[in-house]
């Protein structure tokens, strides 16, 4: 609709005028009324017409004057002036101040909605014409812009071409930055349409940078760098801006750059932010001189999977979630210094905790009705989009875990440690391996074990797996056999072990359960 401010000192003809005509089945609106020039005026601030209709003759302020200044004002307003006389001088004025029309009172309603349609058809060409000027210089802007971040290597002519084109688009600033997002879910206009827009909303509204589209991410060629303190409102407002659609985004910062030569490499620098984003994304944007210490910080080795599997096992069998967390982190951190891909990373994870699973089931036949949802889960990890939602996922299992595993008596080292015995014996069972599950120095620990129970932890670790050979002797199993289910891994060692602690050979004791 286009709105219609209607100026005459005469009541009756301005709400004739108003009521008569049939407005808004031409496109029109009135807006509002004025009996004089100086109230006009005034109103015209208000409600900024799109065509005012003026009597000439008016006291005070008369129409060529109002004319004039509205013509300061908005020099393609359009105008209709009306007379009661037929005054071809006043009509010359009003053409030479470039009215749309000239109409005598009484006002013909046929001339008048002629006159309407005429304005009406020049708003819109020329409003069509302002858009595609607007759109086309936009595109060029952004073509632009698009030559500036991926021409790594300008030849000098190339230079010299750059900037004349960015001195017409006003692209000449004192210092650049790119600032980039990327949408890891499949994209949709509209996704990125509220992504464009809040950006737009955020930078090019407060002329503070372009937003521009390329190769399915959005950026912004920054026309000052990015402060510390503003970096994360601007990761909410897109994280606000698309966060009802469920698309997870990463948003990274380019390096500094002092002229169009080095826009490449900032943008070159937030690509490869965004490529690491498994690594440093941890819901916050990312910059090079902020880089997350989980990337940069590993552990000298790769600790062997039975040494993690079996410590990650015992302390989530003994319910400490703390070294669980410490034990998958070393982990992680580990696995990265060693250069492991992400898929890599997934899948080394996916074995250690299929392997904790199964110690869980030979010990806990019970956990085989949880079976399901851990395998779900174990599904899961391959989406996890940085290695700190990894890390959550992996808590979440073990302490799914460990809540299925039931509560047990955790108040003294000792009771777990012969807890762990018992069902463990035939494992490769270390004092140093479950001082680091129980956060305690292993000599500590050794002595706390001494003065609970009488005897040195691996004393007390043969004596229950020769109990337990025994058993597996007297029930007919070869002496080999019984070696490797005890935990021995040579004969000759078990033989040894065996014969100090009950005074007789494995192979002896056999023969003489058998016989009885």
């Amino acid at each position: 609709m286009i709105d219609v401010l209607i100026v005459d000192d005469e009541p009756k003809l301005r709400e004739g005028l108003r009521a008569f005509i049939d407005w808004e089945a031409l496109g029109y609106r009135v807006a509002d009324t004025a009996a004089n020039g100086n109230e006009a005026l005034e109103k015209y601030a208000v409600c900024r017409p799109g065509l005012v209709i003026a009597d000439i003759r008016m006291p005070g302020m008369d129409g060529l004057q109002l004319i004039q200044r509205l013509r300061e004002q908005d020099p393609l307003l359009h105008i209709l002036i009306l007379s009661g006389y037929a005054d071809f001088d006043y009509a010359k004025k009003a053409i030479a101040h470039r009215a749309d029309g000239y109409l005598l009172k009484p006002v013909d309603e046929d001339e008048l909605m002629e006159y309407l349609r005429g304005i009406k058809a020049a708003i819109e060409e020329g409003r069509a014409s302002e858009e595609w000027q607007h759109a086309t210089k936009e595109w060029t802007r952004e073509a632009l812009i698009h030559m500036l971040l991926t021409n790594t290597e300008p030849t000098s002519d190339d230079r010299r071409q750059l900037k004349d084109r960015a001195e017409e688009l006003g692209l000449i600033w004192n210092c650049y930055q790119v600032l980039l997002v990327a949408l890891h879910d499949e994209l949709t206009e509209s996704v990125l349409y509220l992504l464009r827009r809040a950006m737009a909303e955020t930078f090019e509204q407060d002329d503070r940078g372009l937003v521009f589209e390329l190769y399915g991410q959005v950026g912004v060629l920054l026309k000052e760098p990015l402060l510390a303190i503003e970096r994360e409102g601007v990761y909410r407002s897109i994280q606000t801006a698309i966060g009802e659609t469920g698309v997870e985004f990463t948003v990274a910062l380019g390096s500094k750059a002092g002229s169009l030569d080095e826009i490449a490499g900032s943008y070159s620098a937030a690509r490869e932010l965004i490529k690491l984003h498994f690594f440093l994304d941890d819901g916050k944007l990312l910059c090079q001189d902020d880089k997350h210490s989980e990337y940069e910080e590993g552990c000298s080795e790769v600790l062997p999977s039975e040494t993690l599997t079996d410590q990650i096992y015992y302390a989530v069998d003994i319910g400490n979630m703390k070294a669980v967390k410490s034990l998958v982190r070393q982990t992680g951190r580990s696995l990265i210094a060693e250069g492991y891909t992400e898929t890599d990373i997934k899948r080394r994870f996916v074995e250690i905790l299929t392997a904790v699973m199964g110690k869980g089931l030979q010990q806990h036949p019970g956990l085989q009705q949880h079976s399901k949802p851990f395998s779900d889960m174990l599904t899961e990890i391959y989406h996890m989009r940085s290695i700190y939602t990894l890390y959550d996922k992996i808590d979440d299992f073990f302490q799914q875990l460990m809540n299925s595993l039931g509560e047990k008596d955790r108040h003294r080292e000792v009771k777990i440690m012969l807890d762990l015995i018992e069902r463990n014996f035939s494992d490769n069972l270390k004092l140093e391996t479950l001082s680091g599950v129980l956060n305690y120095n292993s000599a500590y620990l050794g002595k706390l074990f001494k003065n609970e129970t009488g005897e040195y932890f691996n004393t007390y670790l043969d004596k229950v797996r020769i109990e337990k050979a025994k058993s597996y002797l007297e029930a007919g199993y070869k002496v080999y056999q019984v070696a490797e289910k005890v935990g021995y891994t040579n004969v000759d060692y078990f033989h040894s072990k065996f014969k100090k602690y009950v005074g007789t050979s494995p192979s002896a004791y056999r023969r003489h359960a058998s016989s009885e």
